[in-house]
């Protein structure tokens, strides 16, 4: 790479801008207002959370800027969650969700047994459904977020973040429901 002219890397810091996927950061606090449960762009890699989240816990992600274009976070649920939580973007921002999720059941460890019917399921969200928050509640069969669920959130262009992976629910039940209207929601943190 040749060196830049005087001047040249001041639009944007487009030379000196490096987004970090590498880190590592686990989770263990309960508490839903907690401060480790907001991720900055240098908390980009692996999230790891083993806290049973509390009730109305929510996990905060950055907004999606020119900036962190390719930033990443896979997360982890290693906890059991103790009621609804949620994965949230800015609300004040013009940031949105679009993936896909494929939901699945799944018991853990507590002996819930693999039902009849229905056992995976996929929901679609577009950047024109304008979703900011993908809710969680291991108990619903609307939701997802048990122990197991894989999810990684990549930041792919200026106010997009695509979400993919696995969400697992831990219900005896026939038939999975989530759905796109249910699962993502266009209200944020």
């Amino acid at each position: 790479m040749s060196i830049p002219m005087y001047g040249q890397n001041k639009a944007g810091n487009a030379l000196g801008g490096v987004v970090k996927n590498a880190g590592y950061k686990e989770i263990s606090t309960v508490t839903a207002g907690d401060s480790s449960h907001t991720l900055s762009a240098d908390d980009g890699g692996f999230i790891f959370i083993t806290a049973a989240l509390a009730s109305a816990s929510v996990i905060k992600l950055p907004e999606a800027t020119a900036e962190n274009i390719g930033l990443q976070y896979r997360i982890l649920m290693g906890g059991t969650l103790a009621a609804a939580a949620k994965i949230s973007l800015p609300n004040a921002k013009n940031s949105v969700f679009a993936g896909v999720i494929t939901q699945e059941r799944s018991g853990t460890g507590a002996g819930v047994a693999d039902a009849a019917d229905v056992n995976r399921t996929t929901i679609v969200t577009k950047v024109s459904d304008g979703e900011k928050t993908m809710e969680l509640d291991e108990n619903d069969v609307t939701f997802g977020g048990g122990v197991g669920s894989d999810l990684t959130f990549t930041y792919v262009a200026e106010d997009v973040v695509m979400v993919s992976g696995t969400s697992y629910v831990n219900v005896a039940s026939t038939a999975l429901d989530g759905l796109q209207a249910t699962t993502f929601t266009g209200t944020g943190y």
